[in-house]
């Protein structure tokens, strides 16, 4: 009972959060002076009625309340809108363009496959280093993957991207430089540029190829992190490798590798998991500077892409990633909260217990 009552509190405040997160993100491009009637007529030449037939179209005749409701409640039916860039009036005053709800889940799939790939990679690296480096503190091969693995979080990803697209992509052939291809499908002729010119659909498809593409990027979104969970798997199995039930698994006999995998590192894990809720949000950031060097169609060049137009901001492309961001770092923590809850139940009675102190406060 306790872990379904800290359950259903961490739903209830995800929630809250969600709804505050687009509420402020609504707001504050909405208070920007700038008018969105100018993607669809010139506001130079236009008369005042085609600006309020462009806004009537665009729906922002209305006061902000109503503007939030309805953006809601289309939310909650799948539906984010239509993007100002590339929208035109219709003869019966509505407007056709891009629908933002299927691009930004386009974009979310390619970071995703971004962050993913490079996350996995980056703990299957660093658990294995953390726990050897732990296993023989302060040796030589402690101090040496300590020191290697340092470079990845010490160098900017931008000048990491740049040397591994200069020298394994384009010097060396080992892998492709930039563009990205779908994992499902069939190949097609390659998608047009980006507003930015900046990401790129070459039109291919498949796994294999969808692999190869993310190889480069993989390995700059890992380094960054290597060092961050390598220290943090060392520390917790030096933790761990004290307590009382260690030496007793090998005052029995048990071989200091088989604790070490059945024993130490699974109880380890509670930390790593934290943190890699914490770092969702700054993997996004991360994967901006990759998908700007690799040139991948993913959320941070669609945000930069809505944040660029001639006119002004698209409110509902940057919503809809905002929204679809907001989902993914809240249900995210979710997850990884009542994952470290059902290992070790203590954190969920520690929760239940700051917010019983925070009610009688």
């Amino acid at each position: 009972m306790t872990t379904l009552g800290y359950a259903l509190r961490r739903l209830g405040a995800s929630i809250v959060l969600l709804l505050l997160l687009t509420l402020l993100t609504f707001t504050l491009y909405r208070a920007i002076p700038a008018d969105p009637a100018g993607f669809l007529v010139d506001m130079q030449k236009a008369s005042p009625d085609q600006i309020a037939k462009a806004e009537k179209a665009l729906g922002v005749h209305t006061p902000l309340y109503e503007q939030y409701g309805r953006y809601l409640w289309r939310a909650l039916h799948g539906d984010l809108g239509i993007a100002y860039q590339g929208t035109s009036l219709t003869p019966d005053g509505g407007r056709v363009g891009k629908a933002v709800a299927p691009a930004v889940v386009r974009a979310a799939m390619v970071t995703g496959s971004l962050v993913l790939g490079g996350a996995l990679l980056a703990l299957l690296i660093s658990i294995p280093l953390g726990a050897i480096a732990a296993s023989r503190p302060r040796s030589m091969t402690d101090r040496t993957i300590l020191a290697v693995s340092l470079i990845g979080i010490c160098t900017h990803p931008l000048v990491v991207a740049l040397l591994l697209q200069q020298f394994p992509g384009n010097q060396w052939g080992l892998a492709p430089a930039h563009g990205y291809c779908s994992f499902f499908g069939t190949a097609g002729a390659p998608a047009k540029l980006d507003y930015l010119a900046l990401s790129q659909d070459l039109g291919c498809a498949g796994p294999t190829a969808w692999a190869s593409h993310l190889v480069l990027p993989w390995i700059t979104f890992a380094l960054f992190f290597l060092a961050i969970y390598t220290r943090l798997v060392r520390v917790r199995m030096i933790e761990v490798m004290d307590e009382p039930y260690i030496r007793t698994a090998a005052a029995k006999g048990m071989s200091r590798s088989r604790i070490v995998r059945h024993h130490a590192l699974r109880n380890a894990m509670s930390p790593v998991l934290t943190l890699v809720g914490m770092d969702i949000g700054l993997a996004l950031g991360i994967a901006l500077y990759v998908e700007s060097v690799y040139r991948l169609p993913g959320l941070g060049l669609t945000t930069l892409s809505a944040l660029n137009g001639d006119v002004g901001f698209d409110l509902p492309m940057i919503l809809g990633v905002v929204l679809v961001i907001g989902i993914v770092i809240i249900v995210a923590n979710l997850v990884i909260d009542l994952v470290v809850a059902w290992m070790d139940p203590r954190a969920a009675e520690s929760g239940l217990r700051r917010s019983a102190v925070g009610r009688v406060a």
